[in-house]
């Protein structure tokens, strides 16, 4: 413990899709002084405000580590991240060891780490390394104890699994399901696992342990249905005898936000937790967290759907993709090859206005005249691989670092002075686009940095698009801003 009776939390990689949300949580905890470990704290946003303390620096750096686990009662392994290329999963496994070695070297007690509820082999990348990870940090009991929680698909606003249940059951009246919608699997809402990773930090318990969480498993199909009778949606499910083992990723592509790898990820990681066999056992879960009961499916699924109409969702999935670096990225920008500037002056309008509309755009609202030729692109892109312009927003009406708007991703976001986006469609190189507010003026800017004559070539089809989309796009801002009460 540490003064005033408090526990000592670090939290490395806060700003996952359950990161995010556990931070706000232990931040409501009186008796929790919370410590984050982050590589750019601009990932935090507002919230970073809130937090004691905050140690920011490369987590492979053994003197960054010593930093963040000094005087330390629990720490947690961050949680839930997804890889974006096998060096990212890589990378993980080498951390857990360099985690778990600065955590016994600085006298940290307790590591709480929220793996799948998968054990033994498994056939997917993803998972197995969230298992490994797992059996790095338990591997020695004799220095430090683990609180390993086995849990399955998170259900939540923005979580992978209720996006593309979502989807499907909004898009499809008539929903084929083929024999993979018939796999088995544990679930458990946003809310209950939360509850369970804030517990672990001070529950009594005699040396390590692995507790699985979670409902009773249930297929996709009878997820579907519940769901549509919570939405008041009447759906025809038509079985399908094959797995479709081909087709399948590609309908999920073209009706969630996911891009065709994405897709197939998912697939495997179902396909991995619905051949854990037998039911989740409640009798660990109840011995250790006796108040913690998990909310029924349907329950669940009630007060994720009014968590979205309230726009009160904290995370998404993108959220647990890579964190968002500016360094490498402002460097590339400098050496950009193609730019495409437009200036147009603003007048007595005020700034924080301008930059509201700047703000707001894409989502729902869209993007102006040409809505239809982004939406257009988005599609391409779908079909190249990418993720399209289907990812949407978080909310309408907040935007952070790190969040996603529909093709683009937010760099860099600094309050009525820049906003910074990077795309994630497929572009022959990388690209950018940037809004700045200089005075009474609004400066727009893409820029492009090729990868070869393929990168060079994309630029200059573009020319012709981007004569009168950008053009729009700026003056489309300032009469919005202009027109706001």
């Amino acid at each position: 413990m540490g003064e005033n009776g408090k526990i000592n939390v670090l939290l490395p990689g806060p700003a996952s899709y359950l990161g995010r949300r556990l931070v706000l949580k232990l931040l409501e905890c009186p008796d929790v002084r919370l410590r984050i470990f982050v590589a750019d704290r601009r990932s935090l946003g507002a919230t970073a405000e809130a937090v004691h303390e905050i140690v920011e620096g490369d987590p492979m750096d053994a003197d960054v580590l010593r930093r963040a686990t000094a005087g330390i009662d629990v720490a947690y392994f961050p949680v839930r991240f997804l890889g974006a290329d096998p060096e990212f999963e890589r990378r993980r496994k080498i951390f857990a060891g360099l985690f778990r070695d600065a955590c016994i070297e600085a006298g940290v007690r307790r590591i709480v780490f929220l793996g799948p509820i998968s054990r033994g082999e498994v056939g997917d990348e993803t998972i197995r390394t969230m298992i490994e990870s797992g059996e790095i940090l338990s591997a020695r009991p004799d220095r430090i104890q683990v609180v390993w929680l086995r849990a399955g698909f998170v259900l939540g606003s923005g979580s992978l699994l209720f996006e593309v249940l979502r989807n499907l059951v909004q898009k499809m009246p008539a929903l084929p399901t083929p024999r993979w919608m018939e796999t088995r699997i544990s679930v458990i809402g946003v809310r209950d696992v939360l509850d369970y990773l804030v517990q672990s930090s001070r529950a009594a318990l005699d040396g390590s342990v692995e507790v699985l969480i979670g409902l009773p498993p249930l297929s996709i199909r009878e997820m579907l249905a519940a769901m549509a009778r919570v939405m008041g949606l009447k759906r025809l499910y038509i079985p399908i005898p094959v797995s479709a083992e081909r087709l399948s990723p590609v309908m999920l592509m073209l009706l969630t936000p996911f891009s065709a790898r994405l897709s197939s990820v998912f697939l495997r990681m179902l396909a991995t937790a619905g051949r854990t066999h037998g039911s989740v056992s409640s009798e660990g879960a109840r011995r250790y967290f006796p108040g913690i009961s998990p909310a029924p499916f349907r329950s669940a699924v009630e007060r994720t759907i009014d968590t979205i109409e309230h726009e009160e969702v904290i995370s998404r999935w993108t959220d647990s993709f890579g964190q968002v670096s500016s360094v490498n990225e402002e460097e590339e920008i400098s050496r950009s090859v193609f730019r495409d500037v437009r200036k147009e002056s603003f007048g007595d309008i005020p700034p924080e206005k301008i930059f509201h509309a700047v703000k707001s755009v894409g989502g729902n609202e869209g993007w102006f005249r040409f809505n239809v030729l982004w939406r257009i692109r988005g599609i391409v892109d779908k079909l190249l691989g990418g993720f399209g312009d289907s990812v949407g927003r978080r909310t309408e009406s907040d935007l952070r670092v790190g969040d996603f708007l529909d093709i683009w991703k937010v760099i860099d976001l600094q309050e009525n002075r820049r906003l910074l986006l990077e795309t994630h469609m497929k572009v022959g190189g990388k690209a950018w686009l940037e809004f700045r507010i200089v005075g009474n003026t609004l400066i727009q800017t893409a820029y492009h940095y090729p990868k070869g004559l393929v990168g060079r070539m994309y630029w200059f089809s573009m020319l012709p698009f981007h004569a009168f989309i950008f053009p729009d796009m700026i003056r489309s801002i300032i009469r919005q801003a202009g027109g706001a009460g």
